[in-house]
């Protein structure tokens, strides 16, 4: 039954807290236990009462029973709340942190493909609705039908007619919530995808905001939001609140006839005598015991469905297969940074190649520049060399070991990049350089920052080396991240350096700090250069064009001038009148 499934999927994230699982539900059950007894001790103590020689004693001790056993059910309805509670609250975190970790062990290609907000929607609000399921159903409820199943039991002892009674409309209500929650499911399937892409748009636009007013476009973002919310998610939003209503209202008919009858047949019993006055009171305590988790089913096993829904669309995500990190793969001794493409082509799924026949090498310490117009394939150039993609041809060599054969976490380690527009986390400055080498002592923190010509910047700050630096760096000027890139870099002391024309939106006065601090950085090491700004690669051991995915020119910048040809072109565009005399 798919029923026992899902129970299945809810235990996968219980079955590590077996013992207090099981715990729980035993204090859960003592509870259930307590709470169906007190109805029938308060309906023998009406019987006790309405003979005229009643025992006063037998009385007092009833009460007192009665008493002692509130008590102790209000005491583990506390307990079991609380350790539900806490069992819950580790789950759902289980939950999340296991879905965070494996989308963020997932290839480049799929966060350049997926929305940010849409991810974290299905991953938060799987968390959220497992913490209420286990809260509110396996903790709960559950323990509400066993109430149930003792309560209609003993109803069978007092009359098995009034029993079958409230049997019926028990089957009756469970029958129509049945019924109807795949209409309300398919319809807040729906509402899940609405909250997704509208959760999306928020995302972007508080992520983009620097760009939405720099575009003045406060008023198309707002449309936008509002056209996601109140155009496309409210409607759905109130087609599942109608068949709410119209199927509570449903139950509350079934509840009030079935129990006005019931009630009305046990009148009918004490009136010939076959019922006493208790088991009348009796019966009504535990119509009432039966009636309460009765009313909860409906949106109980609502939320259970809805839960389990979002639950199983994030569990989806699990079944992308992770990058390889190849943790057995070789680890090199000691790495030297020679590079090396022999005949590497590649293509998104193996078609429309966006390289093509890629060769190239790059001796230890050689800087290598890599030119060409938007869109020939330079940053995939770099990206290959990283395996965020697997060459669909060919092979690439570090140090003579095709780089699938590495362990990928080392084969990254010994890689930095410093991309044109630096991306910042929203914590210190401290530990925005301390990223490149989480256990960098706080002087190899200095020296980096020193060697990068980011100290005087951040001496100036109020806290320094403690100051936020807000979302994505956003308190800081490009130049600054530009710093505290390069220190980022420094700290991991990297064999292989790839640089993203990291001076090309920078200030005069910004472009020289950052520029003496590249420098430093590119000494003896392997370093690619994609380059826009021709005038910072005319240093380079080796310039590469890049034509539709093919390296038509490579040579040093003076060799490339000579041949007259497409960098000669690039060049004159950018530094004429001058281009003759170079």
């Amino acid at each position: 039954m798919e029923i026992l499934q899902e129970f299945k999927i809810i235990w996968q994230y219980l079955k590590k807290y077996k013992k207090a699982v099981i715990n729980t539900a035993v204090l859960a059950m003592i509870g259930a236990v307590i709470t169906a007894i007190i109805p029938y001790i308060y309906g023998k103590l009406v019987d006790a009462v309405s003979i005229s020689a009643f025992s006063l004693d037998f009385v007092l001790a009833l009460l007192g029973i009665w008493i002692l056993m509130s008590v102790c059910s209000a005491i583990f309805r506390r307990i079991v709340s609380l350790k539900s509670g806490f069992i819950a609250i580790d789950a759902s975190n289980d939950l999340i942190c296991k879905n965070s970790g494996h989308i963020i062990n997932l290839p480049l290609s799929f966060h350049k493909e997926k929305k940010l907000g849409e991810i974290l929607s299905k991953i938060t609000r799987a968390g959220e609705h497992l913490r209420e399921i286990i809260e509110r159903i396996v903790f709960f409820l559950l323990p509400q039908f066993f109430i149930v199943f003792i309560g209609i039991t003993i109803l069978f002892f007092i009359d098995w007619r009034l029993s079958l009674g409230a049997l019926i409309v028990f089957l009756t209500s469970v029958v129509i919530t049945v019924y109807r929650t795949p209409l309300i499911l398919e319809t807040s399937r729906n509402l899940n995808e609405k909250f997704d892409k509208g959760l999306g748009i928020l995302n972007d636009s508080f992520l983009n905001i620097q760009t939405i007013k720099s575009c003045a476009a406060e008023n198309f973002q707002r449309d936008k939001i509002y056209k996601s919310y109140r155009e496309e998610l409210a409607p759905v939003f109130r087609k599942l609140w109608v068949f709410w209503d119209n199927t509570i209202l449903c139950q509350q008919i079934i509840f009030s006839l079935g129990f006005i009858i019931v009630f009305g047949y046990a009148i009918f019993l004490l009136k010939i005598n076959q019922i006493s006055s208790g088991e009348l009171i009796m019966f009504l305590g535990y119509l009432n015991l039966v009636q309460a988790p009765l009313s909860d089913l409906l949106w109980q096993w609502f939320s259970f469905q809805q839960g389990m829904t979002t639950i199983k669309r994030t569990r989806k995500l699990l079944t992308i297969k992770p990058e390889n990190y190849n943790p057995s793969g070789k680890v090199l001794k000691e790495a030297k940074g020679k590079v090396e493409f022999k005949n590497v082509s590649f293509g998104y799924q193996h078609k429309n190649l966006i390289l093509t026949d890629i060769n190239l090498t790059a001796l230890s310490g050689q800087k290598i520049a890599v030119v060409g117009g938007s869109g020939e394939g330079k940053t995939t150039l770099v990206d290959l060399l990283s395996l965020y993609f697997l060459p669909s041809k060919g092979k690439i060599l570090v140090d003579g070991t095709n780089i699938r054969n590495l362990n990928l976490q080392f084969l990254r380690k010994i890689i930095a990049y410093v991309p044109q527009e630096i991306i910042l986390f929203n914590d210190t400055i401290r530990n925005n350089i301390r990223y490149g080498k989480p256990d960098a002592a706080a002087q190899e923190i200095v020296a980096a920052v020193k060697a990068a010509n980011a100290e005087q910047f951040i001496e100036t700050l109020p806290k320094k080396y403690e100051q936020l630096v807000g979302e994505r760096g956003i308190k800081l000027s490009t130049g600054q991240k530009q710093r505290l890139a390069i220190a980022r870099a420094l700290i991991r002391d990297p064999k292989i350096l790839i640089l993203d024309e990291a001076t090309s939106s920078l200030d005069v006065e910004s472009e020289k700090l950052v520029q003496e601090a590249l420098e430093k950085l590119i000494e003896n090491r392997t370093t690619f250069i994609i380059a826009h700004r021709l005038s910072t690669i005319r240093k380079a051991d080796k310039i590469l064009v890049l034509e539709k995915g093919r390296i038509i020119e490579q040579g040093t910048h003076q060799e490339l001038i000579k041949k007259k040809g497409v960098y000669f072109k690039f060049y004159s565009l950018q530094f004429q009148p001058n281009n003759q005399s170079k």
